[in-house]
């Protein structure tokens, strides 16, 4: 297991920065999100060569369900070079939301179809679409399920996994226990039913601040991810109370214990 941190989060004025921030604490990645994204892939590669810190994941599109099908293709044509950056860059992948809002952005043509399942269908089309660039660069798409006060097309983890299986190789679903804890009924089954699907993970605690402030227990959804061999990156999203620091170090060190003893 490996602990990551967003770009954005991370302390300093540049990438170069940033790194030996995370290096500093004892954090392994950075998940890139942010202006570094517009790097040459020489440059990315300079700034990780050498260091213990890696590209944990990318950042991928905003715009595969947008009414314009030019905002769409620019989208997938984003995410291709994305993945590509990912490969060249040796990162878990690239990390896709579905969509944000409570409501579709596209038409009810019902009674052929509602505005969510035109949305689920156009969404899956994209996906598959994808699918040979992320099987080409060797690092899955990975879809993001939010919780349904922030999206409605997927909220739990088996809706992400289940557009994983049928958009093909190549994409995968992650899980995030703030979105989970609200979302699902069982976080542990959930987890185990995603399976193979399950690629990357998020860790906020239930009241979306750093782990160790709020309620959650991780220790049997940790159980539950080394179950299907998940040995990879913990991202840690969150907003952070007290002095910045101090409390990541906090963070990481309960994760790791929970990690240890699940």
């Amino acid at each position: 297991m490996k602990l990551a941190l967003r770009e954005e989060m991370t302390p300093g004025e540049s990438l170069p920065e940033k790194v030996a921030w995370l290096e500093r604490v004892g954090l392994e990645g950075v998940e890139l999100t942010g202006r570094s994204l517009d790097l040459p892939i020489a440059d990315l590669r300079a700034i990780f060569a050498g260091s213990a810190v890696a590209a944990a994941n990318v950042d991928g599109a905003r715009t595969l369900l947008d009414p314009d099908p030019r905002q769409r293709e620019a989208g997938r044509e984003l995410v291709r070079r994305r993945l590509a950056l990912a490969g060249e860059l040796g990162s878990a992948g690239v990390l896709l939301v579905p969509q944000f809002g409570r409501t579709p952005a596209l038409p009810d043509l019902s009674p052929l179809q509602t505005a969510k399942e035109l949305e689920r269908e156009l969404f899956l089309l994209g996906l598959r679409e994808l699918a040979p660039a992320a099987t080409a660069a060797g690092v899955p798409l990975f879809l993001e399920p939010l919780n349904r006060y922030e999206a409605h097309l997927v909220n739990r983890v088996g809706q992400g996994a289940a557009l994983a299986a049928e958009a093909g190789p190549g994409i995968g679903v992650m899980a995030d226990f703030f979105h989970m804890n609200i979302e699902e009924a069982d976080i542990p089954a959930a987890i185990r039913e995603a399976g193979q699907h399950l690629v990357y993970v998020h860790v906020a605690d239930s009241n979306r601040l750093q782990p160790g402030r709020g309620h959650l227990d991780f220790r049997p959804g940790f159980a539950a991810l080394k179950a299907i061999g998940y040995d990879g990156y913990l991202g840690i999203e969150c907003r952070v109370e007290g002095p910045f620091e101090e409390a990541l170090r906090e963070s990481a060190a309960i994760l790791r214990e929970s990690w240890a003893k699940a």
